[in-house]
């Protein structure tokens, strides 16, 4: 699909869908290409026309700011993704909306998340759509969130990365683990110690394969 077809469809869905509901708070409407220079913090803006995106990978932004708040609908990347973030005034932070949500404990926080793949027109309506109505149900909690629904967020945010990286050791420890083991009975023990090696103080690694580093080490000796 064209990639001005998306954005056409995109902007004019977000014109009819999105945009009315901002202008009836005083809402400013900034639209372009991102300048990936803002992190953490908004980016600003480049005007294209839509056929200059052709063939390329962007980043295409509508903005609404609404006095301390900026609520973005983004599209683009490798994926060709639907994304929506929050920015707050005097928090150099960037969150999903879902995340504020999650942590006012609304039942469906996803409600304004956008999707992955939106390679067709007819779903860039749905999402612009959907989205359109979780802005309205949730503005209320997304416009101005209280302080402790801001840090819950935070504090949320933490604990899904620490859980994500002990995952994530959990998985490179049980590679290691089989990589260590076919090591050891080819004969290599030097690099079944240096598979191991890394997870000696975990208390998860496996009696077994505390025993073959112990193995592997005495027959390095």
């Amino acid at each position: 699909m064209n990639t001005s077809v998306l954005l056409g469809a995109l902007d004019t869905s977000i014109a009819g869908k999105v945009l009315p509901f901002f202008v009836s708070l005083g809402a400013r409407h900034l639209v372009g290409e991102s300048c990936y220079d803002g992190w953490p913090a908004a980016s600003s803006l480049k005007a294209r026309r839509h056929e200059e995106l052709d063939r390329r990978f962007f980043w295409w932004i509508n903005r609404f700011v609404v006095g301390d708040t900026t609520f973005e609908i983004a599209y683009g990347d490798r994926e060709f993704v639907i994304e929506t973030v929050v920015f707050y005034a005097g928090i150099p932070d960037r969150f999903a909306p879902w995340e504020v949500l999650s942590a006012a404990q609304v039942t469906e926080p996803h409600v304004v998340s956008g999707e992955a793949w939106v390679l067709a027109p007819d779903f860039v309506v749905r999402v612009i759509d959907r989205i359109s109505e979780g802005i309205r149900q949730h503005w209320g909690i997304l416009g101005a969130p209280k302080p402790e629904i801001v840090d819950r967020a935070r504090v949320l945010r933490a604990k899904r990365m620490l859980f994500a990286q002990e995952e994530q050791r959990r998985l490179d420890r049980e590679r290691a683990c089989v990589q260590a083991s076919a090591a050891f009975h080819a004969g290599r023990f030097a690099e079944a110690k240096r598979l191991l090696e890394p997870f000696r103080h975990d208390a998860a690694l496996t009696r077994s394969s505390v025993k073959l580093l112990e193995m592997a080490e005495s027959r390095l000796h």
